[in-house]
């Protein structure tokens, strides 16, 4: 499996960041490679779905949120990126003085496309939404 890890230290509180990216469905409103994103009850599994810019849906489960930990947990369910066994984790991590961490986890395996192009793909979406985070709540 690959593992991309990418993260960003802010310059706002835990709390504010994780109210801001803590809802599974509101993607769209924080990722700029995100158009609109809903959720979706299939069974018992809560999934997003997620229109992207430039063409293409993704589509997402939840497989774990935790408030107390500011971390959730996902993987694709269906979707046009060159990845499978996709399974990702964010995680706010308080800091000192009104400062948090925010670390974005991936694991998966290359599918249709190699580990060197497939590892990017996701470094660049994480890297896309932490730099809007920054961008946002300012950079320590």
């Amino acid at each position: 499996m690959l593992n991309v890890h990418e993260s960003a230290e802010l310059s706002a509180g835990a709390a504010e960041v994780w109210a801001a990216i803590s809802e599974f469905g509101n993607l769209a409103d924080w990722h700029p490679a995100a158009v609109t994103s809903t959720i979706e009850t299939r069974g018992e599994d809560t999934v997003r779905v997620i229109n992207i810019s430039g063409g293409g849906v993704l589509t997402e489960k939840l497989e774990a949120h935790d408030d107390g930990a500011m971390s959730q947990s996902y993987s694709i369910v269906d979707g046009p990126l060159p990845v499978s066994d996709y399974h990702s984790t964010i995680q706010v991590t308080a800091g000192d003085d009104n400062k948090c961490t925010v670390d974005w986890t991936g694991k998966f395996n290359a599918d249709g496309a190699d580990d060197e192009t497939a590892s990017k793909v996701i470094s660049g979406i994480y890297t896309a939404g932490l730099s809007a985070l920054t961008k946002r709540f300012g950079q320590v």
